[in-house]
């Protein structure tokens, strides 16, 4: 390995490691029980994982929301109807 190879390699280490260290500390704050700190190195610790929960799901899919794109598309709808009422 050449020396910027190494570097990026640790520099990866230290951000696991600094996130699994906030994790514990959230974990901490909150009185989570940790079992095992390494399985939070992907996911966060509030997380529950479960995908109909209201916290950890999609708002969009939850509270049936739009994206941002249908919401834009939607507006740019509108206005070129507007325009079409306006102009006949």
């Amino acid at each position: 390995m050449d020396s910027e190879a190494k570097i990026k390699h640790s520099k990866r280490l230290q951000q696991k490691a600094n996130h699994i260290r906030r994790q514990e500390e959230l974990a901490k704050n909150y009185g989570i029980p940790l079992t095992s700190p390494h399985r939070y190195q992907k996911t966060n610790v509030l997380n529950c994982g479960n995908p109909k929960c209201i916290m950890c799901a999609n708002p969009r899919k939850i509270f049936k929301e739009k994206t941002i794109q249908e919401k834009r598309f939607d507006q740019t709808l509108r206005w070129r109807e507007y325009e079409e009422d306006s102009n006949a």
